[in-house]
């Protein structure tokens, strides 16, 4: 009894009231859940609360994820003091397992023969390897529920490449833009500016194709049937079983990301047909501009450093070894990583999460739950998916993520109550590389959200994504270098609130929005009353001649107290065509709000929303008016007034141009006052260096009455963790 004692004594310190429970690798809780499940046991013992979970370092294999509910809450989770512990939901594999390619048919199958020396192949099977998941379709708009994306490999913390052609960022001939249609003619209207696009941006790894043969089915109308298109290439030659290829790419609207698998080839007439059809079939949309793709999953085309092929049906697994070296880990774990529902007041701290085929973090149904200074890296699904109420996810640096950084929702739409949720001070990039599209770092919907002092970077799509609701605050971000896979559709920060009217109190403020080659601040689609102001945009739209804050139909915007660095453009309004289908939305929120209803709801706080409210015909709704004021536009190299596109404008057009160089107004309601253009320095600290400060005898304080400074300062992560 006494040696029992005396044991629990040494496991289970109590300081101050605290249950402390030690997770080590030789220690007697080995995991994470052999930690739970002991606090679980004094918790019904009568151990009073809170309870503490110190990981000592090492790296921990897991083989499930971890649960928490209700039973767990009052709960801190934290590496121990100067460790660095990190959890791995996949395989570690030694190099010793790893052997010299033998088999005669797949070293002469190999495209560049000089690869067969290089590469190497492991057994998995031998090793007790057996589940890794399939490929599997899936694409925007299309996306599997539940779906668990196949294993993929990893060495020193880096995703390796499956075995693809043409290769990452490899220039080639094929990248040629053209019009696609069955009969050939020359490039007309928008096309050209596709042309201009493309010639500035590249897009150095991908393919194109020559003409669409046969759309096929459409996906939105549930038919069968992959479209085919002619390429300028022969390539296919060399696949031998072009069944299990699939093409990762664009095929019909620019935003239409897709994951499809080829069907067959006709090599003679170089023609590739699909498996599965498209949303609206191959080369079909609203926005057909620039279809691009590439091919992987050929064990044929291991050529690089970094590739790897998984044969599924034999269990092998072969690798050309990168030059880095490290921890080899196949990603296993198909559940999240951690799993929160229904508990409250759980912290975790100081740990690292790595390598998994679903989410790091999934918080249901949950409040007071903090995850902070946390390393997130090389799930498949995404980061952080949460749900409830005061959820923070601070000082955490997430990356090499298949989806979103982080999801967030909660709060009540009804009451307007908040969530209070937020992320701030974190570090979020490469990310999208399963599904590339409109899946961003930070992705909002629901009440009362902020995000602030982020930095964020090297993302497909969007930084920002803003879906529905109200509320949201977006604050002293630097957000850059991105979108780097869609050059033609969407922008570092994306609105989208349109069918919803009263989604209110969205603010963009103080943020840095720099090298970005579309749009750095969009609300689209009839997005309505978001407030834009006092942001600096660098760089933001030059590759491909967009405005760095681009309000696609919505009203009653609110820009004003921004500053555009080397830009060509400053602002954009533009005018959606006139589709009644808006009315089967918008009706039913003056059905819930108008005649004076809004007025015994919580949405009466929004002016602007009831301004909507008492709008009278059609043009009212189709062409609202918003406000920009007090804006500047800065760019000592480039002059505003000879924009390329102002030639073709009509006279009448072009003098309003003039009066306001650098803004763009399609709808003709913009309301535009005090804005200026200059190329003259407006009073930078140190404009050369990028110093983008205001001394305080600055000239645009005279030039534009009322200008407040740019907040730089604050702008970007800090460099000590937010509390």
């Amino acid at each position: 009894m006494r040696y029992l004692f005396i044991t629990w004594m040494c496991l289970c310190l109590s300081v101050f009231s605290e249950t402390v429970v030690e997770v080590s690798p030789t220690g007697a809780f080995k995991t994470l859940i052999d930690a739970r499940d002991e606090i679980r046991r004094l918790k019904k013992m009568g151990r009073p609360a809170p309870y503490r979970v110190i990981v000592r370092e090492g790296h921990y294999v897991m083989e499930q994820g971890l649960v928490l509910t209700s039973q767990d809450s009052d709960l801190l989770v934290e590496a121990a003091a100067g460790e660095k512990p990190r959890f791995f939901g996949g395989i570690i594999i030694q190099p010793t397992w790893f052997e010299r390619v033998e088999d005669p048919l797949f070293l002469s199958r190999l495209v560049d023969k000089r690869a067969a020396q290089k590469i190497r192949v492991l057994n998995l099977r031998k090793h007790g390897i057996h589940e890794y998941g399939r490929l599997s379709r899936h694409g925007w708009s299309n996306e599997p529920k539940d779906r668990i994306p196949p294993a993929s490999l990893l060495i020193s913390g880096e995703r390796m490449i499956l075995s693809r052609w043409p290769n990452l960022n490899e220039e080639n001939p094929y990248m040629v833009y053209q019009h696609y249609l069955p009969e050939p003619r020359e490039l007309r209207g928008y096309e050209l500016k596709v042309q201009e696009v493309i010639e500035k941006v590249r897009l150095p790894g991908e393919v194109t194709y020559r003409r669409v043969v046969d759309p096929g089915g459409a996906l939105r109308k549930n038919e069968t049937g992959g479209g085919t298109f002619e390429v300028a290439f022969d390539r296919m030659k060399h696949w031998h079983a072009v069944e299990d290829v699939w093409l990762d790419g664009v095929l019909g609207s620019t935003w239409e990301w897709t994951y499809n698998r080829i069907s067959s080839v006709n090599l003679a007439k170089r023609q590739i047909t699909l498996a599965y059809p498209e949303l609206g079939g191959v080369g079909v949309g609203a926005s057909v501009r620039l279809p691009h793709f590439y091919f992987e999953n050929i064990a044929e085309e291991m050529d690089r450093p970094g590739e790897y092929y998984l044969d599924r049906d034999k269990g092998l697994l072969y690798i050309y070894p990168p030059q880095k070296k490290g921890v080899i880990v196949l990603s296993s774990l198909a559940d999240p990583m951690v799993s929160i529902l229904n508990a409250s007041h759980i912290r975790f701290k100081g740990l690292e999460f790595d390598t998994g085929r679903n989410l790091a973090f999934k918080i249901n149904k949950s409040s007071d739950i903090t995850v902070d200074q946390c390393g997130i890296a090389n799930f498949a699904v995404g980061g952080v998916a949460l749900e409830g109420n005061d959820i923070r996810i601070i000082n955490c640096h997430l990356r090499g993520l298949g989806g979103f950084g982080v999801s967030m929702q909660g709060g009540d739409a009804k009451t307007l109550d908040p969530a209070r949720n937020e992320v701030v001070n974190c570090h979020i990039h490469d990310f999208g590389w399963d599904q590339k599209s409109q899946l961003p770092g930070i992705m909002v919907d629901g009440v009362g959200h902020r995000i602030a002092y982020c930095e964020i970077h090297d993302g497909p799509h969007f930084a920002i994504r803003i879906k529905g609701k109200n509320d949201i605050l977006v604050e002293y971000n630097e957000i850059y270098d991105l979108p780097k896979y869609h050059k033609f559709d969407g922008g570092a920060l994306y609105v989208y609130t349109g069918p919803r009217a009263e989604s209110r109190g969205i603010v963009i403020r103080g943020n840095y929005f720099h090298n970005i080659p579309t749009i750095g601040a969009y609300p689209d689609n009839f997005s309505w009353g978001v407030e834009i102001s006092h942001n600096l945009f660098w760089k933001v739209g030059v590759e491909t001649g967009r405005p760095p804050i681009y309000n696609n139909g919505g009203g009653e915007g609110r820009v004003f107290n921004n500053m555009a660095v080397d830009c060509v453009q400053l602002y954009g309004q533009g005018a959606r065509p006139k589709e009644d289908r808006w009315f089967s939305f918008w009706n039913r929120t003056i059905e819930e709000f108008g005649n004076g209803k809004v007025e015994q709801t919580p949405y009466a706080k929004y002016t602007d929303f009831k301004q909507w409210l008492r709008k009278k015909d059609k043009e009212e709704f189709f062409r609202p008016r918003s406000d920009l004021w007090n804006n500047v536009l800065f760019h000592p190299n480039h002059d505003i007034h000879l924009d390329a596109s102002a030639r073709t404008l009509k006279p009448s057009v072009l003098m309003r141009r003039i009066k306001n160089p650098g803004i763009i107004d399609h709808s003709q309601q913009l309301r535009s006052s005090n804005n200026w253009t200059t190329k003259k320095d407006p009073g930078f600290v140190d404009y050369k260096s990028g110093n983008f400060m205001l001394r305080s005898n600055a000239l645009v304080f005279k030039k534009v009455k009322g200008f407040e400074p740019i907040p730089f300062e604050k702008m970007g992560r800090r460099n000590k963790p937010v509390l």
